[in-house]
């Protein structure tokens, strides 16, 4: 709950609802210390508002700011210089260690040279797979493959355009 004063100001200024204003009125008119608060709130209000103006910058405050801001030295990139024999000795052990596992490679492996090709037989497989529903399904799969691929192509192409 909010103490006297949080309530004295939220009535002051207005930001009270309708419930916590009658209350605050009817302790008004019932508690003295209450209301001798509100009076001396009341006193502290009318001076904040007599005393504070608001401070309005000079007409030229945004050129002067931005002048000031025009004269200030840009700052130097930093400039990072990879040494290239670091790049070089990087490379050249990886491609080291390639020939190296590729030179392995060779010198253990069994040289066997028989190839053989292996026979399949799919004449009695396919019967069952080939109908006219299978054939169906994959040209509309590869239809909407398609337009997928066309789509994406397309708004490609639109934002390309848009950005020019």
């Amino acid at each position: 709950m909010m103490n006297q004063e949080e309530q004295l100001w939220s009535y002051i200024d207005g930001f009270c609802n309708d419930a916590e204003k009658a209350e605050i009125e009817a302790k008004l008119e019932t508690n003295d210390n209450f209301k001798q608060l509100y009076h001396q709130l009341l006193e502290v209000n009318e001076q904040l508002q007599m005393h504070l103006e608001i401070d309005e910058p000079s007409m030229s405050f945004t050129r002067n700011v931005m002048d000031k801001v025009q004269q200030e030295i840009a700052p130097v990139k930093l400039k990072t210089k990879v040494d290239s024999r670091i790049i070089y000795a990087i490379g050249g052990f990886f491609s080291v260690t390639l020939f190296g596992i590729l030179v392995y490679a060779i010198a253990t492996a069994t040289p066997d040279f028989k190839v053989t090709m292996p026979s399949i037989n799919l004449e009695s497989k396919l019967d069952g797979l080939m109908n006219t529903t299978t054939l169906s399904v994959f040209v509309f799969l590869n239809a909407v493959l398609l337009l997928i691929y066309l789509d994406f192509f397309l708004q490609k192409g639109m934002k390309k355009a848009g950005k020019k």
